[in-house]
């Protein structure tokens, strides 16, 4: 792989630009270049190596314009605070694409008492507030479900209502 005319990656040593052969079949090649700047423009070059040891670059080149990306890697979501809490607590949620999200609150007998939130949430970090206003002193749990193209991610959080 060629970046603005200076080889950036080799098959040798990245699995996802290895040759798959002389093959009748379409083949896909990955790779992703972390050492960009936002803002900067780069062109790549795919070029191969054939048996020989000949070196052939293709015409067609790619260009891209490198952009910064705050969506967070992976779905995660933080601890509750303030945790014993009166009336509200706040959790972080951390989506690294756009997803349903359902995120309710249930009692210690596993009943569903409150909805924290419900609908589509885009890729980023956002705040979850859980209001227990009105509801018993006592334990409960924060139960999150995200589904989005990558699959679906569950996580709970132990809370404690104190009054």
């Amino acid at each position: 792989m060629v970046r603005n005319g200076v080889e950036v990656a080799s098959y040798r040593t990245l699995a996802g630009l290895r040759g798959r052969g002389t093959t009748g079949q379409p083949s896909a090649y990955g790779f992703t270049d972390g050492r960009v700047q936002p803002g900067e423009r780069y062109v790549y070059t795919l070029r191969s190596v054939d048996g020989s040891g000949e070196v052939h670059a293709y015409g067609q080149t790619v260009e891209v314009t490198a952009v910064a990306s705050s969506a967070p890697v992976a779905f995660a979501l933080s601890q509750a605070s303030p945790n014993p809490f009166n009336p509200a607590t706040r959790l972080m949620l951390s989506l690294p694409e756009q997803a349903q999200v359902t995120a309710t609150l249930y009692n210690a007998l596993g009943q569903p008492v409150r909805t924290v939130q419900r609908g589509q949430m885009s890729a980023g970090t956002a705040a979850l507030v859980v209001d227990a206003a009105g509801l018993a002193t006592g334990a409960y749990l924060v139960r999150v479900v995200a589904t989005g193209a990558s699959g679906t991610h569950t996580s709970s959080q132990r809370v404690t209502l104190v009054k």
